[in-house]
């Protein structure tokens, strides 16, 4: 059975499992609830039969995810200081998707704003409609965009993010796309057919090569160019013992399209 979420809706529609924040009067924000049901949900998704992709987005038509609700505490301040715990939702939420190993599609039917625009640079692709906004506007608030930094410096260029970051300005989905942040800009009403042709894209290779593909790049991004090399050849022969790898193999040579086990 199924974890029961009371903040995302979790529905599987052929072969992807669609993650809602379902929260749309506020925005989709991101509260320590909404983040620990996005690490739970990922890791359900995840080991469906099934599967081959995950699409998460927001609901409503306006925003995809306006970031983390900041209230004051008693001191005036917006974080609880808690010296020595190293389990922010936030922080296991981003391991989460960085451990996940289906292939993420962001859907970013609205703005993305501080960690929602995290949200998006942690998936592997984003499709968004051409009236989203992004920015990590922080600064004007006296903090910073601390924890999505990580997932922004993955994704985004240093000066880019110097000029996102320092000068916490809005800009556009069209901007977006030209900072790599997002991979498609589409009209509201392309949107679905947009992120269902990706997601078909997906489903047509092995799942196996894929699966092990994504955790491969996340293993190798922070390692030193022989270390790196180094894990992936140490790879590269346990993926050609799969199933799917020898179907592949067999379907190249007979020329037809593979019929992928999946194993």
């Amino acid at each position: 059975m199924g974890q029961n979420f009371s903040q995302l809706l979790f529905e599987v529609r052929g072969e992807a499992c669609h993650i809602t924040i379902n929260r749309a009067a506020e925005h989709n924000s991101m509260t320590d609830l909404v983040m620990e049901e996005l690490t739970l949900a990922f890791r359900q998704a995840e080991g469906m039969d099934g599967v081959r992709a995950i699409v998460l987005t927001g609901a409503g038509e306006q925003t995809f995810c306006a970031g983390g609700k900041l209230k004051p505490t008693a001191d005036g301040s917006p974080f609880a200081l808690e010296p020595g715990r190293f389990d922010n939702p936030i922080a296991e939420m981003f391991k989460a998707l960085d451990r996940c190993n289906l292939p993420i599609i962001a859907r970013v039917n609205g703005s993305a704003f501080g960690g929602g625009l995290g949200l998006v640079c942690a998936c592997d692709f984003a499709v968004a409609v051409d009236s989203a906004k992004f920015g990590t506007t922080e600064a004007k608030v006296g903090v910073f965009p601390m924890m999505i930094l990580p997932v922004l410096m993955r994704v985004i260029p240093r000066r880019r993010l110097l000029e996102m970051c320092f000068f916490a300005h809005r800009f556009s989905a069209v901007e977006a796309q030209q900072f790599e942040i997002v991979n498609q800009v589409v009209p509201a009403a392309e949107l679905d057919t947009a992120v269902a042709a990706m997601v078909d894209k997906l489903a047509a290779n092995s799942p196996v090569a894929l699966r092990i593909g994504r955790r491969a790049i996340s293993a190798v991004t922070d390692l030193s160019f022989s270390d790196a090399l180094n894990l992936t050849q140490a790879v590269l022969p346990i993926l050609s013992q799969s199933e799917d790898t020898k179907e592949g193999m067999k379907a190249f040579a007979e020329r037809r399209a593979p019929v992928w086990p999946g194993r």
